[in-house]
C-alpha cells in the first residue's frame, strides 16, 4: 500500500519522522529537558512501525483463513433449512430464496421476518398439477389471485365464493418472481423492476431490494439434479452482485453433495489447534476427507496428523521429492509423480531409494498402474492408495476451486484414499466458507443453553 501514489503522504511521513528524531537525538543530551520527550517519541514510532507490520501479517492470515465474509451453510433437508433460517433470520430482514417452491420453507421465511420484512421468492415456472412436489405448493398464500380463480363449485355445479380463512397469507411481504430459465436470474433479481410487464408477480408496490440479509438457495429441483459445482458457481456470482459493504449474514444451501463436502473438508488451522480431530478409525472411501493448506510448511505440517506407518502414499506434483522423502519415511512407502521428465530425473538422483515416475494427475488409471509396476516387491495387492498428497501448479492459487474439486472427485473415486491433502489457496478459502450445519446447530444451542438456564434444565 505504501508504494501507491494515494499513500505518498504516509510514505513521506514515515521516512521524515525517523530523520527528525535522529537529528534531535544528536542535539540533545541526558541533561536537556527535551531528552525524555524525544526518547518517548522514538518508542512510539517503533511501536507504530511494528504494529503496521503485525497488522499486515494478521490481515493476510485472516483473509486466507476467513475467505469471504458470507458463510455457506450446507443443509441436506428442508427441516435443516428451516432450522438454519431460524438461527440467521430476524424480524424486518430481507431474504432472497432462489428455488422457492412456495411451500413450508417459503412460509417459514415469511413468518420469521414478520410483516415489516421482505421476501423475494424466485422459482422456475411450473405446471399446476396435483401430483409430486407441486402438490405442496401454496401459491395463494404468496401471490394475489383473481377472485374468479378462487371460486369453488358446490355439489349442484354452481360456483360460489367461499373465503378460505384457514390459509395463511404473506402477500404483504412476499414478492414472487418466476423464471423461464435459470440463466435469467441476474436480470430478474438484480435488473430493473419490470414486474408489471414480465413474469414477476406479487404486490408490485415496493422497489426491488438491492441487498439481502440472508440468501436461501435450493436449485436442485430447478436443474433436476444435485450439481454442487453449479451451485457453488452460482453462489459466487450472486455474492458478487451484492454490495461488498452489505454482505449477507449467511447463504443457506440445500445440497447433499455440498453437505458431504462441508463435513469432509478440513481447514488446517482447525486441525493444528485441536478444534477438529482427524478421525482415527476412518476407512478408505470414494469420498475421502480433504485437508486444504497453503505453502509448503503448512502442507508438510499435516503429515503427523494423517500418515500411519502402514500407509501406501502417493504424491502428485512431487517436484524434486523433498516432501516425498518425508512421506516415505513416515509411512510404508510413497510414490512421487510429476509431469516434468527433467524434474523426475533430478528427484531420482537426489533420492534413489524412492520410486518416482512421470505422470499426469488427471490420468487416474495411470496413477493406479504405478503401484503395480513400481512396487512389485512390496506384496501390496490392494488397489488404490491410503493417502494422496497433491501439489499441482495452477491449482495452488486463489482461483480454480472448480477445477480443484473436479480433480479431488477424480482422485477420490479412482484411488479411494482415506484422505487427500491438497496445497491450494482456493480450497483453503472454501474450507473456511463452507459450514457443516450440524456443527452450527450444536454451537447455537450451546450458546442458548449457556444464556438460558431454564432451557438447560428442560433439556436435562
Amino acid at each position: 500500500k505504501l508504494k501507491t501514489t494515494q499513500h505518498a503522504w504516509l510514505r513521506r511521513w514515515l521516512f521524515f519522522l525517523p530523520t527528525t528524531l535522529f537529528t534531535a537525538r544528536l542535539s540533545t543530551t541526558t541533561h536537556t529537558p527535551h531528552f525524555h520527550f524525544f526518547r518517548l517519541a522514538r518508542l512510539v514510532y517503533r511501536f507504530m512501525c511494528s504494529s503496521l507490520l503485525v497488522a499486515r501479517v494478521l490481515f493476510t492470515q485472516i483473509m486466507l483463513f476467513a475467505g469471504s465474509s458470507t458463510p455457506i451453510i450446507c443443509c441436506t433437508s428442508a427441516n435443516e433449512v428451516k432450522s438454519a433460517i431460524t438461527i440467521y433470520c430476524r424480524e424486518n430482514h430481507t431474504v432472497l430464496e432462489l428455488g422457492a417452491e412456495l411451500g413450508d420453507v417459503s412460509a417459514h421465511i415469511c413468518r420469521t421476518i414478520g410483516p415489516n420484512g421482505k421476501a423475494v421468492l424466485v422459482d422456475k415456472k411450473r405446471k399446476e398439477v396435483t401430483t409430486g412436489r407441486c402438490k405442496l405448493r401454496n401459491r395463494q398464500a404468496f401471490v394475489k389471485v383473481d377472485e374468479s380463480a378462487t371460486q369453488t363449485k358446490d355439489e349442484s355445479g354452481e360456483s360460489s365464493n367461499q373465503p378460505k380463512e384457514d390459509i395463511e397469507c404473506f402477500i404483504d411481504r412476499a414478492t414472487v418472481i418466476e423464471l423461464d430459465e435459470l440463466s435469467e436470474w441476474k436480470d430478474k433479481i438484480f435488473g430493473p423492476d419490470t414486474s408489471s410487464t414480465s413474469s414477476s408477480t406479487g404486490t408490485g408496490t415496493s422497489p426491488r431490494p438491492t441487498q439481502y440479509n440472508v440468501i436461501v438457495m435450493s436449485i436442485g429441483a430447478i436443474i433436476g439434479h444435485d450439481l454442487y459445482m453449479t451451485m457453488l458457481s452460482l453462489a459466487d456470482e450472486i455474492l458478487k452482485c451484492l454490495p461488498k459493504d452489505h454482505a449477507p449474514l449467511a447463504m443457506i444451501v440445500k445440497s447433499k453433495k455440498l453437505y458431504s463436502l462441508s463435513r469432509r473438508l478440513i481447514h488446517p488451522h482447525h486441525l493444528f489447534d485441536g478444534t477438529v480431530k482427524f478421525p482415527a478409525n476412518v476407512q478408505r472411501s470414494a469420498e475421502p476427507y480433504i485437508i486444504a493448506g497453503v505453502k509448503v510448511g503448512e502442507y508438510r505440517k499435516t503429515i503427523p496428523f494423517t500418515v500411519r506407518k502402514e500407509d501406501a502414499i502417493l504424491e502428485v506434483g512431487c517436484h524434486f521429492g523433498r516432501t516425498t522423502k518425508i512421506l516415505h519415511d513416515a509411512g510404508k512407502y510413497c510414490i512421487g509423480v510429476d509431469i516434468g521428465p527433467k524434474i523426475i530425473k533430478n528427484a531420482k538422483k537426489q533420492y534413489p531409494e524412492i520410486p518416482f515416475a512421470v505422470g499426469d494427475a488427471w490420468k487416474t488409471m495411470q496413477l493406479l498402474k504405478f503401484k503395480t509396476t513400481l512396487m512389485q516387491d512390496n506384496n501390496d495387492n490392494e488397489m488404490g492408495y491410503d493417502l494422496v498428497y497433491a501439489d499441482i501448479g495452477g491449482l495452488s492459487g486463489a482461483d480454480g476451486h472448480l477445477e480443484s474439486l473436479s480433480l479431488l472427485d477424480s482422485l477420490g473415486y479412482a484411488l479411494e484414499p482415506r484422505c487427500i491433502v491438497i496445497k491450494s489457496t482456493c480450497m483453503r478459502a472454501l474450507a473456511s466458507k463452507l459450514k457443516f450445519f450440524p456443527d452450527i446447530y450444536t454451537k447455537y444451542h450451546a450458546v442458548i443453553e449457556r444464556e438460558d438456564p431454564i432451557a438447560k434444565r428442560a433439556k436435562r
